[in-house]
């Protein structure tokens, strides 16, 4: 005599198994898919961008709008002595970086034309103001600035620290003022583990490659950008 009702039991087992199976398939199913879109998102649209340092203490992102920047650049005697070009070289790069990725800036060579008809090495941030059409101005302070690992004559590593001081320019019964906005620090050496020989890279060619780093690295505290490429 066949016993329907173990029958019946077997099979509600079975079906028991085979639903817990299929949600198993389900689930892993579903995370490799989102994994899947996931890393195909990445590919399509890298990685979102991070806010700049400029965004994130201003809560103005240059890229949108018409905010206008000006980009000038100090340096000292010391620093002068050994690298006469080094501010305008600076201001040229920072700003064409900033161009590139969007923001508005005032012409560097009209930037460069003001100072070089100044004495003085420290900018008169309020003079320009009155001089020039625009909503900041971001002063770049160099403090020191070396390509040679100390006590080396042969080994070349880029160091350098300084100041970017960023000012709002803001209108006074029909007088455009310099307001300090903020100011930050930064400091940055090239390469990072290890000097590299000069027997192996002439110092020419390694002061071009370390300036267009700091100028990446000085830029890029203005506009959003991507991780992983901050120093």
């Amino acid at each position: 005599m066949i016993d329907y009702d173990s029958i019946d039991n077997s099979r509600r087992d079975a079906l028991r198994k085979l639903s817990g199976i299929a949600c198993c398939v389900a689930m892993v199913s579903t995370t490799g898919c989102s994994k899947i879109l996931l890393g195909g998102g990445k590919v399509l649209f890298g990685d979102p961008k991070i806010d700049s340092e400029f965004t994130k203490l201003t809560k103005v992102d240059l890229c949108k709008g018409d905010k206008t920047v000006l980009v000038v650049c100090s340096t000292p005697e010391s620093v002068d002595a050994d690298n006469s070009s080094l501010r305008l070289d600076l201001i040229d790069g920072v700003t064409h970086r900033m161009k590139l990725n969007g923001v508005k800036i005032i012409n560097p060579n009209r930037v460069a034309d003001w100072l070089e008809s100044r004495d003085s090495s420290v900018p008169d941030l309020q003079q320009l103001a009155q001089d020039f059409e625009t909503d900041y101005i971001a002063w770049i302070e160099i403090q020191t600035f070396t390509l040679r690992e100390p006590n080396s004559q042969n080994l070349l590593r880029g160091q350098t620290s300084g100041f970017i001081r960023v000012a709002r320019i803001e209108d006074f019964s029909g007088q455009r003022r310099a307001m300090m906005a903020y100011t930050r620090e930064f400091a940055m050496t090239y390469p990072e583990h290890q000097p590299v020989s000069e027997t192996g890279r002439s110092a020419i060619v390694f002061h071009k490659e370390y300036v267009a780093r700091l100028c990446d690295l000085l830029a890029e505290r203005f506009y959003n950008h991507r991780p992983g490429k901050s120093f």
